[in-house]
């Protein structure tokens, strides 16, 4: 499912213009990724909760060369689902 998707249905299920749907949803993303650029955990009720992990450094290898290269530390969003979505699921 897209994004286009999910605005039609929200918009059907909540009565709401796609327009506006469209505008409460890049918010709902830009607050999401603000919060998790400043290290805060993100729990919505009913779905789960976003976290910001850091990564340590660590060694790969490139496939063509296999020569072994470094991997800088980094950091990986975590999803966590809820209890309840697990049992819809």
């Amino acid at each position: 499912m897209k994004k286009p998707d999910v605005i039609k249905q929200v918009a059907d299920i909540s009565g709401l213009t796609k327009g506006n749907v469209n505008i409460a949803i890049k918010a709902l993303v830009k607050v999401i990724q603000t919060s998790l650029k400043n290290g805060e955990v993100i729990s919505l009720s009913g779905l789960g909760s976003f976290r910001a992990k850091s990564r340590r450094e660590r060694l790969g290898r490139n496939p063509k060369t296999r020569e072994v290269i470094p991997i800088p530390p980094g950091k990986k969003v975590s999803f966590k689902p809820t209890t309840t979505l697990r049992k819809i699921i």
